[in-house]
């Protein structure tokens, strides 16, 4: 019995489509990621000034915390796009 071999029936994206939606996609994810690092800078600015004083209120671990969670998903959200988009 020989195997299977299963085609996909698609066409590739010209180059001319693709390329600047992969420059799209990366300009993107360096937007997320800086406005996650400006974040990540303010909220452990807070956290500082919150370990200096009183530990009442402190919501700053929150602000790093949704920080990192945004960088990772933003990482992995543009290699998902780049193993779907065909190089």
């Amino acid at each position: 019995m020989s195997a299977a071999v299963a085609v996909l029936a698609y066409k590739q994206m010209p180059a001319d489509v693709l390329r600047p939606m992969m420059q799209l996609i990366d300009w993107l994810l360096w937007c997320v990621l800086l406005f996650c690092l400006a974040w990540m800078i303010l909220s452990a600015g807070k956290l500082w000034y919150h370990f200096r004083g009183d530990l009442a209120a402190n919501e700053a671990t929150h602000g790093v915390v949704m920080s990192l969670l945004g960088a990772i998903m933003a990482s992995s959200a543009s290699a998902i796009a780049l193993a779907f988009l065909p190089a």
